[in-house]
């Protein structure tokens, strides 16, 4: 998927339905399903600092009480009208042979990864949870052999979880909700991208970290966790991100061969940048004391590299 592929939103996990009937039991990696709950952290959200110019959004502060961030990238939703089908699959038709569509909603096309994280924010009941999204508005070419796969037979609302041959489950999010929960129907604060909230101004930390494994030789990340930041540590953990003005100085970068490059000044780095010397794999922080991450992660879109803001990684 192309890195600036639909508009950062936020949504609910609880709201997103799912567009396949089944999924594996884990991640092309090995990880399970379950497993990877439990790697899910959240994060509070923020203020709303950044300064966007005709930004189409939802206005006033979020009704959520947390943020998800997840170990894997941002998945991706649209605004679907689903066929209802029926149980063996086929698409129920009117007595013209027209075919039935049900309510829009918002679908996802990375299912395994809903699953986890409507597992997350199901445990989290009643705090209301969101994650970052990508709105896919138009549906582009890359996403033809996803739309296929859109054959629910719950209008998305539960997924069989087992493999291709045995026995599956019948999965919904109301299974892994607190004893007592009052589960009542959940709609989506909004069924197209300017109806919901931004997530570069109001979590910017989590678009950073959903941002990893978006490009297209990543193929392999589309259905698994993430690869965590590059540090030069003897050990990563799940970072801290937060967003802050770009200081004077303190730049640093490692080379290829391994070794730190600086501190540099900001006007030089943007110099640099503006020379191309920078590729977005390249280990990068802005001050001492940070992590290094990849350059990329440092500017999520609508960030400008060495401009005004950055995504700054801590420990």
């Amino acid at each position: 998927m192309p890195c600036d592929e639909g508009r950062w939103r936020l949504l609910n996990p609880l709201t997103i339905r799912f567009s396949q009937p089944r999924i594996a039991p884990h991640f092309r990696d090995g990880h399970l399903l379950e497993d990877t709950v439990t790697q899910v952290g959240e994060a509070p959200l923020e203020s709303g600092v950044v300064d966007l110019t005709s930004l189409e959004a939802a206005e006033g502060p979020p009704p959520y009480d947390t943020v998800l961030m997840p170990p894997f990238p941002a998945i991706r939703v649209i605004s679907w009208l689903p066929k209802i089908r029926r149980p063996d699959g086929g698409a129920e038709r009117t007595k013209n042979g027209e075919q039935i569509l049900g309510k829009r909603a918002w679908f996802a096309l990375d299912n395994r990864r809903l699953h986890s994280l409507q597992f997350a924010a199901a445990k989290r009941w009643p705090r209301r949870c969101c994650v970052a999204v990508r709105c896919i508005e138009e549906v582009p070419g890359t996403t033809i052999r996803e739309l296929r796969k859109f054959r629910t037979t719950t209008e998305g609302r539960s997924i069989e979880v087992g493999m291709r041959t045995g026995e599956t489950l019948l999965w919904n999010w109301s299974q892994a909700a607190p004893p007592g929960a009052k589960l009542e129907v959940l709609e989506a604060e909004g069924l197209f991208a300017e109806d919901l909230w931004d997530a570069v101004q109001w979590a910017p930390q989590a678009v950073a970290l959903g941002s990893a494994g978006t490009s297209p030789e990543d193929e392999d990340l589309r259905e698994a966790p993430a690869k965590g930041p590059v540090t030069t540590g003897r050990e990563s953990h799940q970072p801290r991100a937060r967003i802050a003005n770009c200081p004077e100085m303190g730049w640093q970068y490692v080379d290829p061969s391994g070794k730190v490059q600086g501190p540099f000044t900001l006007e030089k780095m943007r110099l640099w940048h503006q020379h191309g010397y920078f590729f977005p794999e390249l280990p990068m922080r802005c001050e001492d004391g940070d992590i290094f991450v990849p350059f990329a992660q440092l500017f999520p879109a609508p960030l400008q590299p060495f401009c005004q803001q950055v995504i700054k990684y801590s420990q």
